[in-house]
């Protein structure tokens, strides 16, 4: 199964190559949460345990990832500071859905 960016009106696919990272719903930092619900469009009532979405990379912004200390290796995997929230069209990348 592909998975597809959950951000309202977002088409990049999770496949092999992507030049997207895919970064979980928060579910155990409750003001981040409300700020991510709200950023989704998800109706505030929504249990948390019937979140499990996921956003594309192009919803962050460079500033929105940890960076590499000096003399430390190339990280792998993007990973998200924890006070990003996804955002419209921030990153304009290949395959992305435009209105």
């Amino acid at each position: 199964m592909v998975r597809t960016c959950d951000y309202p009106g977002c088409s990049n696919k999770d496949v092999a190559d992507s030049p997207q990272s895919f970064h979980r719903f928060p579910v155990t930092d409750v003001a981040l949460r409300k700020l991510w619900v709200l950023a989704l469009g998800i109706h505030v009532d929504t249990k948390v345990e019937k979140i499990k979405l996921r956003v594309c990379s192009a919803h962050f912004s460079d500033d929105d990832f940890l960076s590499t200390c000096p003399g430390q290796r190339q990280m792998k995997k993007r990973i998200l500071k924890k006070s990003a929230v996804p955002a419209p069209q921030v990153n304009k990348t290949v395959g992305l859905t435009e209105p």
